[in-house]
């Protein structure tokens, strides 16, 4: 079953693209794109995949030129007998790749705090993936962050604050950050001032 999992990069690509978006389906044109893959070999990944019981085909209905078309589409299956083991396994790959994330945004500028969260601890329930605290452009930090999102394979929903705004939002006891403390995260920079 493993070899029937891991034995192709592009296969491992669209398996970590769909167990990172597990409530969503998509079209075989949507995970090439999500991917970074052909499209041909996305059709033929699939099928290996459909095949080992990990990916769920649906027909699902869209329109195209006012005519409504079946499109098949295709999502990881939550009833997988090792979807859990493989996802936690994702998730901690993810945290590995986080090293060359980590070197370039303390040479991008005074970063005081980076924090992963979200996806990248297996939680629907944070509001981001990512907190960026420091002195550091908005678009430098993004560029950084297109580029981890390259690496990682999935869109990461993150934020950006100077310290000021985050000191600020700490003393008025800002709900989002109270709820991103508490919850699971991995930090990556801590230099507070």
């Amino acid at each position: 079953m493993l070899t029937k999992l891991f034995s192709s990069q592009v296969r491992v690509k669209i398996l970590k693209f769909l167990i990172m978006h597990s409530e969503q389906s998509f079209s075989a044109g949507e995970i090439a794109g999500g991917t970074g893959s052909a499209i041909r070999s996305v059709n033929k990944e699939i099928d290996k995949l459909l095949e080992a019981g990990a990916v769920i085909e649906e027909l699902q209905t869209i329109q195209v030129n006012k005519k409504a078309v079946k499109v098949k589409h295709y999502r990881v299956n939550n009833n997988f007998v090792i979807f859990d083991e493989v996802k936690n396994l994702f998730i901690k790959m993810q945290t590995l790749d986080s090293d060359d994330f980590r070197e370039k945004m303390k040479k991008s500028g005074k970063i005081n705090y980076v924090v992963l969260t979200g996806n990248f601890v297996g939680s629907k329930e944070s509001a981001i993936d990512l907190l960026i605290v420091g002195g550091i452009s908005h678009k430098n930090c993004e560029g950084i962050v297109k580029s981890f999102e390259k690496k990682i394979g999935w869109e990461i929903n993150w934020t950006l604050m100077d310290l000021p705004e985050y000191d600020y939002r700490q003393k008025i006891g800002d709900m989002f950050l109270y709820e991103l403390m508490k919850s699971r995260k991995i930090e990556l920079i801590s230099k507070f001032v």
